[in-house]
């Protein structure tokens, strides 16, 4: 997957911006260690025109114990036809700060059958227009689901890749939070899964050139397949698309990330040390 098939730039986002058929995006949310709360009030202060915004609850399982868990398949095509995309509309999508946030949308609908949706490089802070304070919506529509399943992880198969070796198993967060010195809920990580922070593959905002992105990938512990994961699948889809983008397919999302692995109980490790589940 090339650069331009996971991001747009600002200059190319303003000359398609006019265009009918884009489904434009603000899928912001505001993230504190204790909680995550819309960013809709943040929507509602200045956004890209025409922009929608774009809650992640009204894409994820509503009776699942873990915040936004991908839905079944019926519900999910649904919950995107709703928000008017159908396949055959480009879809936009950005944030106001963590570029997880917008990278978590690509990855749910690329899992859903959508291939053309990228990412604004840059969040918000890279537009350089005028803001506009008025909601949009877009008209709900048909999505016709065609889904990618190697995209998505379960509990399962993350037991049987740090079993077994069959898959590199990244936990995508902090070095602190992977050791288990912050006071968070998911601090500390699966036993025998490494440390990949999703922020070293950015500059800020934007993500960083693709040489340099290879020559930090190249410097972490791989496999053929590898399942990214974190607090709750959200800064997990970034590392995700990275490795996609650099050309290994073979990459999934633990959808229920540190959130699930705890509920269930399952062996955490803290400290350096990756641990294991025997």
């Amino acid at each position: 997957m090339k650069r331009e098939k996971l991001l747009i730039e600002e200059e190319e986002l303003v000359a398609i911006l006019d265009d009918p058929n884009l489904r434009l995006f603000d899928a912001t949310v505001v993230l504190d260690p204790a909680a995550a709360e819309s960013g809709y009030d943040r929507y509602l202060a200045g956004h890209i025109p025409g922009s929608v915004f774009l809650d992640h609850g009204a894409i994820s399982d509503p009776d699942s114990s873990v915040m936004y868990t991908i839905p079944q398949e019926k519900n999910l095509g649904e919950a995107i036809g709703g928000l008017g995309i159908s396949r055959d509309t480009p879809v936009v999508v950005y944030s106001t700060d963590m570029m997880a946030w917008a990278t978590r949308i690509w990855w749910v609908l690329q899992y859903a059958g959508h291939r053309n949706v990228r990412v604004l490089n840059g969040g918000l802070q890279s537009w350089k227009g005028s803001l506009e304070t008025a909601e949009n919506i877009y008209t709900a529509t048909t999505f016709d689901t065609d889904l990618s399943p190697q995209m998505f992880a379960s509990k399962e198969e993350v037991i049987s890749s740090i079993t077994d070796g069959s898959a590199c198993v990244v936990n995508t967060l902090t070095p602190e939070m992977y050791r288990g010195e912050e006071d968070v809920f998911y601090a500390g990580h699966i036993s025998g899964s490494v440390n990949h922070p999703y922020f070293e593959f950015m500059d800020g905002t934007y993500l960083r050139h693709d040489a340099s992105l290879a020559k930090i990938l190249s410097e972490k512990e791989a496999g053929e397949r590898m399942i990214t994961y974190c607090g709750g699948g959200i800064a997990a889809t970034l590392n995700a698309c990275v490795v996609k983008m650099l050309g290994n397919d073979d990459v999934a999302v633990y959808d229920g990330s540190m959130a699930e692995w705890l509920q269930e109980d399952f062996p955490v490790t803290k400290g350096s040390s990756k641990g294991s589940l025997n």
